[in-house]
């Protein structure tokens, strides 16, 4: 065997070696079972802590279909953003709902979209002014 065979075999048997005396000595017990994690909080250094996810939104009050904000619409079951654009562009190009049934003029809204939003719409239309405007004549 050459020098160089032998001077890696030697350095493969430290390795090992050094591996099993740190499981028998550092994370494993005189039991036999993992050493608690108390034991490498000095060593190790800590972990950074992950943003926490936010909160999800969800709706608690029934939406005022004609006013209410695209992001809100979103809430609803069913409607996602693209949908949601569909909606406030309608309302922009002058469309006022009446009713849950005046949404199926949007496309990607069917009869079983209408059934499951129905109990979360309102669908009150506001006026341009304010109504303590008076109309002066």
């Amino acid at each position: 065997m050459s020098r160089r065979g032998a001077f890696g075999l030697l350095i493969l048997a430290l390795l090992v070696g050094t591996g099993r005396w740190v499981r028998q000595t550092v994370l494993l017990g005189p039991q036999g079972d993992w050493n608690e994690p108390g034991l490498w909080a000095a060593v190790l250094p800590p972990t950074i802590p992950t943003a926490a996810e936010p909160a999800p939104r969800v709706l608690t009050a029934p939406l005022n279909v004609n006013s209410c904000s695209e992001d809100s619409l979103t809430l609803l079951p069913g409607i996602g953003p693209v949908l949601a654009g569909r909606i406030a562009s309608a309302r922009r190009d002058g469309l006022h709902f009446a009713s849950a049934a005046d949404l199926a003029v949007i496309k990607g809204i069917g009869a079983a979209t209408i059934d499951r939003l129905r109990p979360h719409l309102t669908f009150a239309v506001q006026d341009s002014l304010p109504t303590n405007m008076t109309n002066p004549q």
